[in-house]
């Protein structure tokens, strides 16, 4: 169905048009945060208070932030833990199609995973945590810029020209938390899937 939609519309007929080439796509999202008047703005949206499951009630098989909370605040995992079991799982090698995981991850920066991991396992052992995200390992898809990375939208064409020069303020808000980027992630060409 996608497909007659698509064809209906007449955007296969792009593809065609040779003004378009050499032209760079552009698909970045303008986010400015604005408080409303009424808005109790919290302290801290990561703060523990602030979690909305009760210990124990996701039935989930993933792991919840509130799960590696529990484990890093407990001293049973740290982060670096964490990301060291994770970087077998998504790194791209030449067996990666049978590894699930690492279908999904274009690119990860391995050194500066392992940084990251390492300030935020320190922050625990001082018992100092930046808030309920500190450690918690995320990635960002492919049309979100990251610093140092490069960015496809799904294509083979490096939109950045050899990596970005900042990072987006979702992204970076997230890192700022203590979170760990362990990549981009993989997407439809131009965001255009199904």
């Amino acid at each position: 169905m996608p497909y007659a939609l698509w064809s209906n519309a007449g955007f296969s007929s792009l593809r065609k048009c040779r003004k378009l080439d050499g032209i760079d796509a552009r698909h970045d999202p303008t986010v400015i945060p604005l408080p409303s008047q009424e808005d109790e703005i919290p302290e801290s949206y990561t703060d523990i208070a602030n979690f909305r499951i009760p210990p124990g009630a996701s039935d989930s098989p993933f792991y919840t932030v509130q799960d590696f909370y529990n484990k890093y605040s407990s001293g049973a995992l740290t982060p670096t833990d964490v990301i060291e079991s994770l970087l077998p799982l998504i790194l791209r090698g030449d067996d990666f199609k049978k590894r699930t995981p690492a279908t999904a991850f274009m690119e990860t920066k391995v050194e500066l995973v392992r940084q990251a991991a390492a300030a935020s396992t320190q922050r625990w052992k001082r018992g100092q945590p930046l808030g309920i995200l500190d450690g918690v390992p995320f990635g960002v898809k492919d049309d979100v810029a990251v610093k140092g990375y490069k960015r496809y939208y799904g294509t083979k064409h490096d939109y950045t020209h050899g990596g970005e020069a900042v990072t987006s303020w979702c992204a970076k808000k997230v890192e700022e938390a203590g979170a760990i980027l362990v990549g981009k992630l993989v997407m439809h060409e131009l965001g255009m899937g199904t």
